[in-house]
């Protein structure tokens, strides 16, 4: 049983490293294969079942997405409210299911809007008619980030978009329906209700009903850095209580003299803990951990009624296969290698022990091993792992599972049925928490509370992986110091560096903005930081610092804020907190605090490398744009042009120095006002890099100035198309090397995958 939910699992995992889905002749020829390999090959079977199975699934997925061809077009749709809304400062977010829309096939089934300044609020189950302006699933592409358009898919929205103000929303008369969802709603305002907006109040719907998009980000950085997010997402801790709560419940009824006599209890009890579980998994949210744990309770439930005895690993292992075959995205998320990878070690280690000593004893080292065996899962995760854990979780488990959650599970069985009654204890709950929040925060800022290291091989993080957990079972000194040696390098081992007199140059694909990172052997200087989002974190938040953490920058020895626009400078207070800063240099008459001013001819070295500031000059005199800085970068691979927004005097000015280069940022993003011909014949580049969002409504970069480029001889790339960009200078004249995260990195779910 175990080796076929591997074989099933495995399959299904391959298939999300293609960079396009087969086509559906050989996805069938393949379901014979495995009807023909069934009796003599199992393991091959299960293997090439998973591999067909999802990607029949994925084609399904894909063949309902809005095309990116279309994108930003306005429709008028008829949807369905498929989960409770979620309220913003300036803006109401909500999931529709479309029932009808004004354009041709294919039709998006599931659309995420965005309803600015909306006048009312859509609830579940109920029909609206709107006009909407749809984004495809497109999203930024860089290495060390999450992946958006997988994220997209895992949760089945076809598109992004918002409410165009053509014609006011209007809500439909037709029976309500997601009884699930609106009771879900119906809990979420209770508590907002009853507690005054805030990081509690988001906590609280958060653990009663998973709605945590409120929840500030600096108390997720803070959940983070201490590694209590776990308790914080509805997981399976969450569902087992529910569980276990059901079952003492339905133990205590069964003493009662009229229940006593009931025939068939067992199958009775195990339908009412399933249904009850299943009800409250779908109630939170139907996140990834609860459905794993729902998987493992409706198998011990089934082997229960059937009088049979599975060792737990079997229980897990078909828990495994059962979520995989429903969901096969869900193999991709953090989420699921936390949960089995955890729940394995709490076997393996608590249920070998006997008597309530050793199991105790068994649990204390399972946190240890626990830390240890989830550092490979963390580090290729989420680029971060918490030292603290052990310290913060010793404090935060029991006081969640013996007091919070059955706190929270009774409120919001209170509140599903008199809202207005659970108000008294979601205040109380809300009181003990806004005492928590500095606590946590203080252990978050403890140096060296959390450690992010950078990014290694795939191949090295999945053998550190196993081996520690075969090291785990196995108690072989060897075997533990082999896995305690690839622990060390997964979590410690630096990336690849330019070697001296070489420089590497990326630019970040953070849309509609420019963040850029210039590595030289022992510096990294970071031009740019990327726009901030309308009423939303800055975008440097899942683009430029996690490229940072994977590259294993923590310390910045110079960052330049070309001008003070929100595009170029949205993310600078986020990298004060996060980085340890050298230098900051601004452009004159900058608001942002600096020690340092972009001045033409200011020039210094590292490792080889000079760095020569180009503009402004003493005394220019110009827009904000016009004075944005500009610096060009020189080894001797080749010479990179950093230009920011200079428009026609900026330009003017620059052309009369020497500004030729191998590598050129064009400048403003490739407006149509911007790139002369002057300028462009003076930089007489090989390649033009457009920082640019994916379908931003100025058309840039500009097809004509793209043109008057290419007519140079400069190639152009841009990040829309492209994603993150990075070229390498050697250290010695010779060629670039030029990758791109979208075109080097295909993935079948990616925008122009298999094209």
């Amino acid at each position: 049983m175990i080796r076929l939910a591997l074989a099933f699992c495995t399959g299904a995992a391959v298939v999300h490293a293609l960079p396009a889905l087969w086509r559906v002749e050989a996805v069938l020829a393949m379901a014979v294969l495995v009807l023909l390999a069934a009796r003599r090959r199992p393991l091959a079977a299960a293997m090439l079942a998973g591999f067909a199975w999802t990607q029949l699934l994925a084609g399904l997925w894909l063949a309902s997405a809005w095309p990116c061809a279309r994108d930003r077009e306005t429709v008028a749709l008829t949807g369905r409210v498929s989960a409770p809304a979620l309220e913003r400062e300036d803006r109401t977010d909500f999931d529709l299911d479309v029932i009808e829309i004004s354009a041709p096939r294919p039709w998006p089934k599931r659309v995420r809007l965005a309803w600015y300044e909306a006048g009312q609020k859509p609830s579940p189950g109920e029909c609206w008619r709107l006009t909407a302006r749809l984004r495809c699933r497109h999203g930024f592409a860089n290495p060390g980030a999450q992946d958006r358009e997988l994220a997209l898919v895992a949760e089945r929205i076809d598109a992004t978009g918002y409410v165009a103000s053509d014609d006011e929303p209007r809500r439909l008369t037709v029976p309500p329906r997601r009884p699930v969802e609106r009771l879900r709603e119906r809990i979420a305002d209770a508590i907002s209700d009853a507690v005054a907006p805030g990081p509690s109040a988001a906590v609280l719907q958060g653990l009663a009903v998973g709605v945590r998009g409120n929840i500030p980000d600096r108390l997720w950085d803070a959940f983070a850095v201490t590694g209590v997010a776990h308790l914080i997402a509805i997981s399976g801790l969450h569902v087992t209580a529910c569980a276990l709560s059901v079952l003492a419940l339905l133990r205590l009824a069964w003493r009662i003299p009229s229940l006593a006599r009931v025939s068939k209890r067992v199958a009775i009890e195990n339908l009412i803990v399933v249904g009850v579980t299943a009800g409250y998994a779908w109630l939170s949210g139907a996140s990834l951990p609860a459905l794993r744990t729902l998987a493992t309770v409706a198998v011990l439930a089934l082997l229960r009624c059937l009088r049979r005895s599975w060792p737990f690993s079997q229980v897990l292992a078909m828990a495994a296969f059962v979520l995989v075959a429903t969901d096969p995205v869900a193999i991709t998320s953090a989420g699921f290698w936390l949960s089995f990878v955890a729940t394995a070690v709490l076997v393996a280690l608590v249920m070998r022990e006997s008597g309530w000593l050793g199991k105790l004893a068994g649990f204390a080292r399972s946190q240890l091993s626990i830390m240890a065996l989830l550092t490979p899962v963390l580090a290729a995760s989420f680029g971060r792992i918490s030292l603290i854990a052990p310290v913060a979780n010793a404090i935060a488990i029991p006081a969640f599972g013996l007091f919070l959650l059955p706190a929270v599970l009774a409120g919001s069985a209170l509140a599903a049925i008199a809202p207005a009654a659970s108000a008294g204890l979601w205040r109380l709950l809300a009181a003990i928490l806004d005492h928590a929040w500095p606590a946590l925060e203080a252990m978050a800022s403890w140096p060296f509370a959390s450690w992010s290291p950078a990014a290694q091989p795939l191949a090295l993080v999945a053998a550190a992986g196993a081996l520690s957990f075969v090291a785990l079972l196995v108690p072989i000194a060897g075997l533990r110091f082999a896995a305690a040696a690839m622990l060390l390098a997964v979590t410690c081992g630096r990336s690849e560096q330019p070697v001296a007199d070489a420089f590497s140059l990326t630019v970040i694909d953070v849309g509609q903005g420019l963040a850029a990172v210039v590595e030289t052997a022992h510096h990294a200087l970071v031009f740019d930081t990327g726009p901030r989002w309308r009423g939303g974190p800055p975008a440097a938040r899942v683009s430029l610092l996690p490229y940072l953490r994977a590259r294993g920058i923590r310390d910045i020895d110079l960052l330049v804020v070309s001008h003070d626009d929100q595009d170029h400078a949205g993310g600078v207070e986020l990298l004060r907190r996060e980085f340890r800063l050298g230098r900051t240099m601004t452009a004159p008459g900058s608001r942002l605090q600096s020690n340092a001013t972009c001045h033409r001819g200011d020039t210094w070295i590292w490792d080889g490398i000079a760095f020569r500031v180009l503009h402004p000059p003493a005394g220019f005199a110009g827009s904000d744009n016009d004075r944005s800085c500009a610096i060009a970068v020189s080894g001797p691979g080749g010479t990179a042009l950093l230009l920011a927004d200079p428009e026609a005097a900026a330009e003017a000015a620059l052309v009369a120095h020497d500004v030729a280069a191998d590598v050129v940022l064009l400048p403003h993003h490739g407006s149509r006002s911007s790139s002369s011909p002057e300028l462009v014949t003076a930089a007489s580049a090989r390649l033009g890099i457009a920082s640019a969002g994916f379908g931003n409504r100025w058309g840039m970069p500009h097809a004509g100035v793209v043109a008057r480029w290419r007519a140079a001889g400069t190639t152009i790339l841009d990040t829309a198309e492209a994603g993150a960009i990075r070229v390498r200078f050697p250290a010695a004249p010779g060629p670039l090397e030029v990758s791109t995260e979208r075109h080097d990195r295909p993935r079948w779910w990616r925008d122009g995958a298999g094209d």
